[in-house]
């Protein structure tokens, strides 16, 4: 971050006072967060977690619609594309509406070998052994390329769907 930035920075939290600065005359400054700072720090953390909380519940209401979508197809068995937060949040809500989770894969090598969620991360081509009725995309990066490649390497009517 440049320094101007940070200079301007504080002075609008000086201006504001938000922070008060001891000692002009002797560098560096000693900075002190005045009561009012403190409540500005706990409205922007509540805010920040408020928006947080209600990003996770849009992003569940996403997973569950599409779950139920799968659910209403036909589909039993699913594989989760993509091993991370996601993953784990649609796991649990894949058990909640009665489709079994048959593994979950990932591109990473990094993550292959590693349990989460309960279940072993293994590399795309395993797939076709776990024999899905579904591979779902649970990853928002490049979620498009990765349903484009899964289609390429089935060997099964299998459904790839995203999030």
């Amino acid at each position: 971050m440049a320094l101007a930035t940070v200079n301007r920075f504080l002075n609008d939290m000086i201006a504001a006072g938000y922070v008060r600065v001891f000692n002009r005359t002797v560098r560096p400054y000693a900075y002190i967060v005045t009561d009012d700072g403190e409540q500005y720090q706990r409205r922007l953390s509540h805010e920040h977690y408020s928006w947080v909380l209600s990003h996770l519940q849009r992003v569940e209401q996403q997973i569950r619609s599409t779950l139920g979508d799968l659910r209403r197809r036909g589909v039993k068995r699913v594989v989760l594309y993509g091993a991370g937060e996601v993953m784990e949040a649609t796991h649990r809500v894949a058990c909640e509406v009665g489709l079994h989770v048959v593994g979950v894969v990932d591109d990473d090598a990094a993550k292959q070998g590693l349990r989460q969620a309960g279940l072993l991360v293994e590399p795309p081509s395993a797939i076709n052994t776990l024999a899905p009725d579904a591979v779902l995309v649970t990853t928002f990066q490049h979620s498009r390329e990765i349903q484009l490649a899964v289609n390429r390497e089935l060997r099964s009517p299998t459904i790839v769907w995203e999030l």
